[in-house]
């Protein structure tokens, strides 16, 4: 790319995206108890899919999103996937039909298939620098972060109200689309020159998917907060949707502050940062799974928090070190759209573990994501050892 002036405005641009990414699915979790109650003939399980099928279709589209940025500007395929995001985010809240509101999710999970990996991609688009792109994505983490702190807190305001004005969080993503507008410059496509002896571009290394899916491991455990917060505080009379989200946006503030640290961290951890990160996961869910007071049950997910600050950007760093540069917007599709596939399979996972017939069952699904995480957290670390330590190059 040649060499040229941005706008100031580039990165926060770039930045006002992951504020919506990650929390996207989950933004309306407070609100799940009540979608519940409004529609008596759904079990939990399908009261969960309002949650995570947006994030069962981002998969498929994520990897046709990458594909498509070889034939269309990845500006136009960004602003297209945020039209999306809002007419079918924002329109969630004006059905009365639990089909249709489920039709509504997955055109949602459309756009935010577009979107999650594109918002990673700009950052290797636009900081080739390895020491600027750690601070970026551990800002990325921040940010994405930050959003869950807004919009969740935000939610469970609206859910107190009505479960339909929680979907109207989804609003914000009309200051992105202005951002990108402005700000971000076209970026046409470009087809990678082969690498191959046969002209052709090299073979991506299978090293990908297993990094994916450890990355899809770490998101399923994280988001059993997200799909089973609410659930598990009305089963105990902990708490109410009010309370759920300012649990869920609160644990989002050591998440922000582990990623603004994240650069310094993995200065000094290396490839270690992933247990490390593991360990404090695993110890936040194990204090939500024995807290009986909101008050616990709030520290219990200020550190998952913590952990998780630490854990989920990591994951894409690891990148440079599997793909070359003229892959890793493939590269960051797979990595991404596995690892939102995590939010589908969370309550799955932990279904195949714990009975809802269990007196105990919301409980040991916090048990079992505190076992997985730490047992992915070590298995990590050994993968690392298997990679080159410097970037590939093409």
């Amino acid at each position: 790319m040649e060499e040229v002036k941005y706008s100031k405005m580039l990165i926060p641009s770039i930045l006002s995206v992951s504020l919506l990414t990650i929390m996207a699915p989950t933004a309306v979790s407070p609100a799940l108890a009540a979608i519940k109650e409004a529609f008596p003939h759904i079990t939990s399980t399908q009261a969960k899919l309002v949650l995570t099928l947006p994030t069962l279709v981002m998969m498929p589209m994520g990897l046709l999103s990458a594909r498509l940025t070889s034939k269309i500007d990845k500006k136009k395929l960004l602003l297209t996937g945020m039209a999306l995001f809002l007419v079918f985010g924002v329109g969630g809240g004006f059905v009365s039909d639990f089909r249709l509101l489920l039709l509504m999710r997955a055109f949602f999970g459309l756009g935010l298939g577009i979107m999650t990996p594109l918002s990673t991609s700009l950052i290797f688009d636009f900081a080739p620098d390895t020491s600027k792109r750690s601070k970026l994505l551990g800002i990325q983490g921040a940010s994405n972060q930050l959003g869950g702190l807004i919009f969740m807190s935000l939610s469970g305001i609206l859910a107190g109200i009505s479960w339909r004005y929680s979907f109207l969080t989804y609003a914000f993503v009309m200051v992105s689309i202005v951002l990108t507008f402005l700000y971000l410059p076209s970026i046409p496509p470009r087809t990678p020159k082969g690498t191959g002896t046969d002209g052709k571009p090299a073979k991506m290394s299978k090293k990908i998917l297993v990094l994916a899916f450890f990355a899809m491991m770490i998101f399923a455990c994280f988001f059993v907060v997200n799909t089973d917060l609410a659930l598990f505080m009305d089963t105990e009379g902990i708490g109410d949707a009010k309370e759920c989200g300012y649990a869920l946006s609160l644990m989002r503030i050591p998440s922000i502050i582990a990623g603004i640290l994240l650069a310094g961290i993995m200065k000094r951890l290396g490839d270690w940062t992933m247990p490390f990160a593991a360990v404090i996961m695993a110890s936040g869910y194990l204090i939500i799974a024995y807290s009986y007071s909101f008050g616990i049950l709030m520290a219990g997910c200020l550190v998952v928090g913590l952990g998780g600050g630490f854990a989920l950007p990591p994951i894409s760093l690891y990148l440079p070190r599997i793909v070359t540069p003229a892959q890793r917007t493939l590269g960051v599709a797979i990595i991404m759209s596995v690892a939102q596939l995590g939010q589908f399979i969370s309550p799955l996972y932990t279904d195949f573990f714990v009975s809802d017939a269990a007196d105990d069952a919301c409980r040991m699904r916090f048990v079992v994501s505190a076992v997985t995480t730490v047992v992915i957290g070590f298995l990590v670390l050994c993968f690392t050892y298997t990679l080159p330590k410097n970037s590939l190059e093409d």
